[in-house]
């Protein structure tokens, strides 16, 4: 086998913009349904705290605080099925949006920044290109233990 040494000098811009979006889009989606299961479980608390204070104080709902949002709070309750995705989608494309322009902006400063990076290849053989690659699974030593039992 020949080695050669080459130098990696720029990253092509859509490949980077595209990991970079996808890296940006999932974790976003997890923490966006978690923050939509918050929110209408945080509705619906709210709801209770202000029925109960307004039974307790006996002022109405719509004098206490929150209380001309109560619509939009029940809507948020009941349609938790929709809030919940919706707020997902919503802080999935803001972190794909993030991600994407973080690869651009690390595919744009590559070359200036890092200057290269040296990266060897080896050619195969042609013996090697029409073999399949075999695993090779190694399997473990037997534990010892120090125990008298």
């Amino acid at each position: 086998m020949t080695e050669q040494r080459l130098r990696i000098r720029s990253v092509p811009l859509m490949p980077a913009i595209v990991t970079g979006a996808w890296s940006g889009f999932v974790p976003s989606l997890f923490i966006g349904g978690a923050a939509g299961a918050i929110a209408s479980f945080a509705a619906g608390a709210a709801l209770e705290w202000m029925r109960e204070l307004s039974f307790t104080t006996g002022i109405q709902e719509q004098l206490l605080p929150f209380g001309d949002r109560i619509g939009d709070l029940q809507t948020v309750q009941d349609d938790w099925f929709i809030v919940i995705p919706l707020a997902g989608v919503a802080l999935g494309l803001v972190g794909a949006l993030i991600g994407a322009l973080t690869g651009a902006l690390v595919a744009a400063t590559y070359g200036s920044l890092l200057g290269s990076v040296e990266v060897v290849v080896e050619e195969a053989t042609g013996a090697e290109r029409t073999e399949p690659v075999k695993r090779v699974r190694r399997r473990r030593a037997p534990r010892s233990t120090d125990s008298a039992a």
